[in-house]
């Protein structure tokens, strides 16, 4: 069997999952590649290709899968980390769009994430037959998927050790909003929780390095609580979450839809909109309430939400899959150097 396992990442997101999945494997060399969205990096029928983080990222690759024939298709495996609308069941209403959103669907702009274009995006390829393993990072996405008959796995982004640990700085920022601020219902939440005398200092931006590595790292290590406030009502933001635990700083939520594996209370707050200045104000005053959850939340992201936990489960889905591919995967963790840990 002369089959790569190809890992599609856009820069930089993806890279220290890359290089994990490459040591776990331990492939021989030039069977292990790492591509962006260039089509020619698909591999044949004996291979795997993994998407990592959308699909729609992906529109040269997503083509030239479409275009194989059914048998000639590598194992595919896509894990989807973008917003998805709302599960019915949860009773919140279809998010609107704003305008740059609306924008880049009218240019047919690849650079599209907002949860309409990706869930179009999931759906065409399910209709061909693609992806074989689709995992989601939030379980209302698995919810919404198989509400339209779109099987998938649930497996929460876990935490990498360069993404965070206690540096035990001063904590100088009172309450800290780290993320995109081009969000038109983000920007009137912290509007209106400066208006109540919340504190907030927000800072973000997707192509500046001081908000990635290690400069993050001592930014959430200034903060005493993190606010998490999400791009659509009630979309679940595992990230900025697991950020927040890893780095002790308290994580304070508007409502989420289905947090699981964090709970509430226990790993972080999570607070009704009319209730959240008041609760964030709580903690601010009450440093030892506020330790209890920290110190909680720092064990678990530590010990219970670690990446290779979740990267060992969807490559058990691999294993387990009958194409050529799943061989692969198969042979490569059998190898003595890896073992899966559910």
């Amino acid at each position: 069997m002369n089959g790569s396992f190809t890992f599609c990442r856009r820069e930089p997101a993806g890279a220290a999952v890359s290089q994990y999945l490459e040591k776990a494997l331990a492939l021989p060399p030039g069977r292990f590649l790492v591509s962006g969205d260039v089509a020619a990096s698909v591999p044949d029928r004996d291979g795997v290709l993994w998407i990592h983080g959308n699909a729609a990222f992906f529109p040269r690759v997503c083509r030239r899968l479409l275009r194989m024939p059914a048998g000639e298709r590598p194992l595919v495996v896509i894990w989807h980390m973008e917003p998805l609308p709302p599960p019915t069941a949860s009773g919140i209403p279809k998010p609107r769009l704003h305008l740059r959103e609306i924008a880049k669907i009218v240019l047919r702009d690849a650079r599209a994430t907002d949860v309409y274009t990706n869930a179009f995006t999931l759906r065409r390829l399910h209709r061909n037959g693609v992806p074989d393993v689709l995992v989601v990072s939030a379980p209302g996405r698995q919810e919404y998927l198989a509400e339209r008959g779109i099987p998938s796995h649930f497996v929460p982004v876990g935490l990498l050790p360069e993404a965070g640990r206690d540096l035990a700085l001063e904590r100088d920022i009172d309450v800290l909003f780290l993320g995109s601020l081009d969000v038109p219902r983000r920007n009137r939440i912290l509007q209106s929780l400066r208006a109540q005398g919340v504190p907030v200092t927000a800072l973000g931006d997707w192509k500046n390095p001081d908000y990635w590595g290690e400069s993050r790292t001592i930014l959430l290590n200034r903060a005493k609580i993190l606010l998490n406030l999400s791009r659509t009502e009630g979309e679940y933001s595992g990230i900025r979450i697991l950020l927040g635990l890893a780095n002790k700083a308290l994580v304070v939520s508007e409502p989420i839809y289905e947090s699981k594996p964090y709970i509430p209370g226990r790993h972080f707050v999570m607070a009704r909109h009319e209730e959240l200045a008041e609760r964030i104000l709580h903690y601010l005053g009450d440093p030892v309430a506020r330790a209890a959850i920290i110190e909680e939340g720092y064990r678990a992201a530590h010990a219970e939400f670690a990446m290779e936990r979740s990267l060992n489960r969807i490559l058990r889905y691999l294993a387990e899959h009958h194409k050529k591919g799943g061989s692969l995967v198969r042979t490569a963790l059998d190898s003595g150097r890896a073992e899966i840990r559910a």
